[in-house]
């Protein structure tokens, strides 16, 4: 399952929105030519379906009471604040996400195909409007880095899902990854200090459909 756009207006876009639940990961896993494959692959699609299905509730949730906020705030006249960069929390997780880039950047260029869902979000300005995007796929560009932007932008104009752009690295506020081969979810602090003001059962839904496990850094 992939996570809709619509999730662009929520938490200002929980995870990557080319993340899949584990439907397709336990798939591939399950793809290894042996006398048991075939019993294994219908045990993991079918705890993938259940998965997949509590991550499109919770999903569902937050996207309506985002949709909400939005309607009211607009009453209001005020902005929907989607990352907080004064929060204490927020603050530190772009600080973590720094000083463990390289750590990312090793895993990124190992190739192990175990690795998946290779991300970094980055800071892009335009004007006085600023966003938090997420970029994969992506390289070393000469000093800096080039990628794809990947998910759609709510307060940037200029800047659309799928166009090509450069970043520094002072413009990565966090990163992430999958481990295919243990089903969990590494980096994305963010989207930790998002979630820690959430409804608990519904974040416990998406981490667990998901692999996001917010105290194993």
């Amino acid at each position: 399952m992939r996570l809709p756009h619509t999730l662009a207006a929520t938490l200002a876009l929980l995870i990557a929105p080319s993340l899949t639940a584990w439907g397709p990961v336990a798939q591939a896993a399950d793809a290894v030519n042996t006398s048991t494959a075939a019993p294994a692959a219908k045990a993991a699609a079918s705890q993938a379906s259940s998965a997949n299905a509590a991550a499109g509730a919770a999903i569902q949730i937050l996207v309506e009471r985002q949709k909400k906020a939005r309607e009211e705030a607009a009453k209001q006249q005020e902005d929907v604040v989607e990352i907080n960069e004064r929060d204490p929390a927020m603050r530190a997780a772009f600080q973590e996400a720094q000083d463990t880039l390289d750590d990312f950047l090793k895993v990124a260029a190992s190739g192990d195909a175990k690795y998946t869902n290779l991300s970094m979000r980055v800071a892009i300005r335009e004007g006085k409007r600023k966003e938090f995007i997420w970029i994969t796929p992506f390289e070393a560009d000469g000093k800096g880095f080039k990628g794809r932007i990947d998910n759609a932008p709510t307060k940037l104009k200029r800047v659309q899902e799928g166009q090509a752009w450069r970043f520094k690295r002072k413009d990565v506020v966090d990163w992430m990854y999958v481990d295919a081969s243990k089903r969990k979810m590494y980096g994305n602090r963010t989207t930790c200090v998002q979630l820690s003001k959430a409804p608990p059962a519904e974040v416990e839904q998406l981490k667990r459909a998901y692999g996001l496990d917010c105290q194993a850094r």
